[in-house]
């Protein structure tokens, strides 16, 4: 764990006063007289905090889905005749705390999440992790999409939302979390992208929000979201936008 200047400063301030104090017990003390203290007092060494902000050991930005992918073909009718969430089929759903979520267009965020630029060329991933009152308002005042409404809807006292955006490219495709896992100190969502065969000709990034009850402890979320049968990306709420490495 790191100190700060002003930590170092302190603690040197109360070895010094510690050893003055010594030195002035041992003068009161005749010699040969024996003392009630040890010489050395051992002392607890901290843990560091868990850390938001950062993938879990082990977890790399993008990796392979641990579960078998079989691809449907598209075929007639209005959807394609296929499910869009195929990418999620074979993914396990226990365990798992019970969520609900809802996704929509764009960024819910007044302050955060992705946001386009004339340089935008590769995929991006974002996710925030939403626990007390003063979270729910970073909702964009004039947002009116489902995710926007179920997060101002949220009672902070039983449950938390985990915010998930990714882009860029057609809005038909979406965050869909099947699995929301919890950890030692928070959450591990498990989900999928949408592909459907029939798209939109937009180009705009998707925004996910799952509001769950909250765990003992919910200090940090990660998202593990397949986009293809061999690809997954992993993302930590705290770490801001995220390029996906390769696709730019």
């Amino acid at each position: 764990m790191e100190r700060t200047r002003r930590d170092a400063l302190r603690l040197a301030g109360v070895s010094v006063a510690a050893l003055a104090a010594g030195c002035l017990d041992d003068a009161d003390t005749p010699a040969g007289t024996p003392t009630d203290q040890p010489s050395e007092t051992p002392t607890e060494t901290p843990t560091d905090p868990p850390t938001n902000g950062q993938l879990p050991p082990g977890l790399e930005r993008v990796d392979e889905p641990p579960y078998d992918i079989a691809v449907p073909d598209c075929g007639d009718g209005p959807d394609g005749g296929r499910d869009p969430l195929y990418l999620c089929a074979n993914m396990a759903t226990e365990p798992s705390l019970s969520f609900e979520q809802a996704h929509a267009r764009g960024s819910v965020l007044a302050e955060s999440g992705l946001e386009l630029s004339d340089d935008d060329s590769g995929d991006e991933l974002f996710a925030a992790l939403l626990t007390d009152a003063s979270d729910l308002e970073r909702v964009d005042s004039e947002a009116d999409s489902e995710p926007a409404r179920l997060i101002r809807e949220t009672n902070v006292a039983t449950h938390a939302v985990l915010v998930v955006e990714s882009g860029w490219g057609s809005g038909s495709v979406y965050p869909h979390v099947k699995r929301l896992e919890a950890t030692d100190d928070g959450v591990h969502a498990f989900g999928c992208h949408s592909d459907p065969c029939i798209v939109t000709d937009d180009y705009t990034s998707r925004t996910t929000a799952v509001r769950f009850e909250r765990p003992e402890t919910v200090e940090t979320g990660v998202v593990s979201l397949t986009v293809a049968p061999d690809e997954r990306w992993n993302v930590a709420a705290g770490e801001g936008v995220v390029p996906i490495p390769g696709t730019e």
